[in-house]
């Protein structure tokens, strides 16, 4: 009987490091003729995900199969992705001040933020409902307008 095992994370929170304990076992007329463990680390970057199989770099395609085609998978270790700070707008929100502030010609984002706000703001999506207004605010007052419509 094969007990194939998939990880299936407990969160809603992307990691950004994952290593596996990972167990195959290879069988040739339902009879086992190899037995394996093997360490499997999938790193996110910047670039995407890297994979390590044994401490040797190798493709993410041959780790995702070889935790897929398993008999047995443990996780050892997992670093996950700071958690979203309550409050704020989020990604959807932050794709539409991207957009609106594209629109009116503004090509740094996050540096009229930054300057808006006086701090750096590496992601618009981390900002409040209130610094986002702000932003909105300051945005159209430079160009003469009213937020919501032209100036009278």
């Amino acid at each position: 009987m094969n007990e194939l095992t998939t990880f299936q994370p407990n969160t809603d929170r992307r990691a950004d490091y994952r290593k596996f304990d990972v167990l195959t076992v290879d069988r040739e007329c339902g009879v086992v003729v190899d037995v394996r463990s093997h360490t499997v680390t999938l790193t996110r970057t910047a670039a995407g995900l890297i994979a390590e199989i044994d401490g040797l770099a190798d493709t993410v395609d041959s780790a995702v199969r070889l935790l897929t085609q398993a008999q047995r998978v443990n996780l050892l270790e997992e670093v996950l992705t700071a958690p979203m700070p309550t409050g704020v707008i989020g990604k959807a929100v932050a794709c539409e001040l991207h957009r609106e502030l594209g629109r009116l010609g503004y090509r740094e984002h996050y540096a009229l933020a930054g300057d808006v706000l006086n701090r750096v703001v590496p992601s618009l999506a981390a900002l409040t409902a209130a610094e986002r207004d702000l932003v909105r605010e300051y945005a159209y007052g430079q160009l003469g307008l009213q937020v919501g419509g032209w100036a009278a």
